[in-house]
């Protein structure tokens, strides 16, 4: 069974794995980015407040990352990824997703949405399962906003 642990430098290393993977980084709308870029995100994590991140462990192996960013007084942006393939199709999205909701409870937010790429059709229908709508952005027609 999935669980959320602390985001430390173990799942930093494993990101930058997977966030380079050409399959998850499209999947993802991942935009490219350095190692350089990648630490100063990191060291500057524990005193954003407008940052709420864990990694995803089962069986005590990190597969994956999870969270809310732009989290204001109001609203919050989730996103997540499972970079271990072999977890794909597992229900764990479900799990991420339920946990962000929680964390939206608990910060108090009336608003979690989220952006998903027009290709990533297991992403999507979770979301709408879950109760989200999907509403396009006119940004372009690779991104859909669903709140």
């Amino acid at each position: 069974m999935a669980s959320l642990v602390e985001y430390d430098r173990e799942f930093l290393f494993k990101s930058w794995i997977w966030l380079n993977d050409p399959e998850i980084k499209a999947l993802t709308l991942t935009p490219d980015f350095s190692k350089e870029e990648q630490l100063a995100f990191y060291s500057n994590l524990r005193c954003r407040k407008d940052y709420w991140i864990r990694g995803i462990i089962e069986n005590d192996l990190p597969i994956g990352a999870m969270g809310l960013k732009n989290i204001t007084a109001q609203k919050a942006e989730y996103w997540g990824y499972i970079g271990d393939k072999s977890y794909w199709g597992r229900g764990i999205g479900a799990f991420m997703l339920s946990e962000a909701i929680s964390q939206g409870k608990i910060l108090k937010l009336a608003q979690l949405h989220l952006i998903v790429g027009n290709e990533n059709v297991r992403a999507k229908t979770l979301y709408l399962k879950e109760g989200f709508q999907l509403l396009e952005t006119g940004k372009t027609e690779k991104y859909f906003l669903m709140l």
